[in-house]
């Protein structure tokens, strides 16, 4: 794809990532992604614990304890990696309009039509 033809498609979209007006707002950006990386965290160490008290069920139910070292050593080789990709909101504030505004980049935004003017114009 040209960046003439990007352009183009980007004047169709009319996201607030490509309109001249956009001032980002990394802050709340910031909090944002604070915010995914502790449901990440959390949902991590969950599943983690549920390993444990599996490894624990079999060994206190079934004196299972070839089972119960497998899935302890398998929690303790689990290690949190925070994935960003998910997190595709985007923050900022519209100076045409005067109002904050939240967006997913690369997709088309019906409703800004009116308010947007690609950057590069």
């Amino acid at each position: 794809m040209t960046s003439e033809s990007l352009i183009e498609l980007q004047k169709i979209d009319c996201n607030c990532n490509n309109c001249k007006y956009m001032i980002r707002n990394i802050d709340k950006f910031n909090k944002s992604i604070e915010f995914h990386r502790k449901l990440q965290l959390d949902n991590f160490n969950n599943n983690k614990n549920k390993l444990i008290v599996k490894s624990n069920f079999y060994k206190n139910r079934f004196n299972d304890l070839e089972l119960w070292d497998k899935l302890l050593t398998q929690a303790d080789k689990l290690v949190f990696q925070f994935n960003k990709n998910e997190i595709t909101i985007q923050y900022g504030k519209c100076d045409k309009l005067k109002k904050d505004v939240s967006f997913i980049p690369n997709t088309c935004q019906l409703k800004t039509q009116k308010c947007f003017e690609h950057r590069s114009c």
